[in-house]
């Protein structure tokens, strides 16, 4: 199962659904894996959000990742066509303006791609990812 930002940011910041994401990392059978961009926007958005320093946020993520036992997977070039494919079908060109926020930016073509690549669902609280033809999995919303 592919791990989104989104989630990892849920879980590390404590948002209030938290315990749920959490709860299904440790539930599932599936191997865990995410991207070094989703490390990337990770990182950053604790960096912003918890106003720590980049180095620490950075820890915060190192050691999430190694207590999940979630592996980061390299970015291939069949990656690139993947996240190309994704964001010619589900970026926001395809969106009227009043619902874009369906539509899959540049981290999200690129976590399409590594999911795709690896044939794996995607744990995320983008809802964006639901309108794709991956299985896109979010314990909250599926509650």
């Amino acid at each position: 199962m592919f791990v989104d930002a989104s989630v990892m940011v849920a879980i590390l910041l404590k948002e209030p659904e938290a315990e749920t994401y959490a709860g299904h990392l440790e539930d599932t059978d599936s191997q865990l894996i995410t991207s070094v961009i989703a490390v990337w926007e990770t990182t950053a958005a604790l960096f912003g959000k918890k106003g720590i320093a980049m180095s620490q946020a950075q820890s915060l993520v190192t050691v999430f990742i190694n207590e999940t036992n979630i592996e980061v997977v390299a970015i291939s070039n069949d990656d690139l066509s993947f996240a190309l494919q994704a964001f010619e079908r589900y970026g926001k060109h395809q969106y009227p303006a009043n619902n874009r926020n369906s539509a899959l930016n540049l981290a999200d073509c690129f976590h399409y791609a590594s999911a795709k690549s690896h044939r794996a669902p995607i744990l995320t609280k983008d809802a964006g990812f639901a309108l794709t033809d991956l299985e896109a999995i979010d314990p909250v919303k599926d509650q």
